[in-house]
């Protein structure tokens, strides 16, 4: 019969004070303990019951574990350390997070910290819009530049604060940081496409944008997931529009390329009556 003592974690490093790398018999494979005080001076096995315990992060995937590992070995704990604090921030209030996480924001901290050592910049064209889009990840992404600048020391830019939240959105919705990306740059070009089309042009903080970028966000999210929003107004638009929706037609084909999902003919007319609103708006 098992007992207590014999499932207890085994620690293997501490990475800094709060987390630790340790052997789990339970699941017969290493795993990250994130709490309070877990990583300092450590003396023995934990058990798994340790009120000190917030978070066991567990990668399934052979090729995952394989690559953490080698990261455990190659950068500084405390950089590792501090980006499993902040994804157990991030579990603790969005839900189960992609394991690739663990690698990413692990590598891209290290880079991070590396470039603002050299004082070199941090470029974010997107800033403006993931404060507009993403405005609870982006929040905490504030709270994980503070713990960064506790636990590492120097500060980082704003445009950094609006990468992190990225990588944090990418976790809960289990997609790499280059795939935001992509999304980010296809949400910015779209919404240049319906503003070039309605004769206007628009800064990063105009009222009209925001409602367009929205849009365009939920409708890349309808997309990719495959799934569509149907637009009773459909027949109208393209009869009384035929224009505007022909134009719209042909940011649906590109987006359908970039996206590489199908753009259906709903979504279609919904780009066009932001086209035919902001073209009203300059008349």
């Amino acid at each position: 019969m098992s007992t207590n003592r014999d499932l207890s974690l085994r620690p293997l490093k501490a990475l800094n004070n709060n987390v630790l790398l340790a052997y789990d018999p339970a699941c017969g494979q290493e795993v990250v303990v994130v709490g309070r005080g877990l990583g300092f001076r450590v003396s023995g096995p934990i058990r798994p019951d340790d009120p000190r315990i917030e978070k066991v992060f567990r990668l399934d995937e052979s090729r995952n574990r394989k690559r953490f590992l080698r990261l455990t070995e190659t950068l500084s704990g405390d950089v590792i350390g501090v980006a499993e604090e902040i994804l157990n921030l991030a579990a603790a209030r969005f839900g189960p997070l992609g394991e690739e996480a663990h690698l990413t924001l692990a590598e891209h901290l290290a880079a991070t910290v590396d470039r603002v050592r050299k004082g070199m910049p941090i470029p974010n064209p997107f800033l403006a819009q993931i404060q507009l889009l993403y405005p609870e990840e982006y929040a905490l992404a504030g709270q994980a530049v503070e713990m960064i600048a506790s636990r590492l020391g120097g500060t980082l830019p704003e445009e950094e604060q609006g990468i992190l939240a990225l990588h944090l959105l990418g976790a809960w919705r289990r997609e790499s940081p280059k795939v935001m990306a992509r999304h980010q740059a296809l949400i910015r070009e779209s919404a240049a496409f319906l503003a070039a089309e309605a004769g206007i042009s628009w800064s990063d903080d105009d009222p009209r944008l925001s409602r367009v970028l929205l849009h365009l966000r939920l409708a890349i999210d309808l997309i990719v997931s495959g799934k569509a929003e149907t637009n009773p107004v459909l027949d109208r638009i393209r009869s009384e529009y035929p224009e505007e929706f022909a134009r719209a037609r042909r940011l649906g084909d590109y987006m359908a390329q970039r996206l590489e999902r199908p753009v259906s003919d709903d979504e279609v007319g919904y780009l066009a009556l932001h086209l035919l609103r902001l073209k009203n708006l300059t008349q």
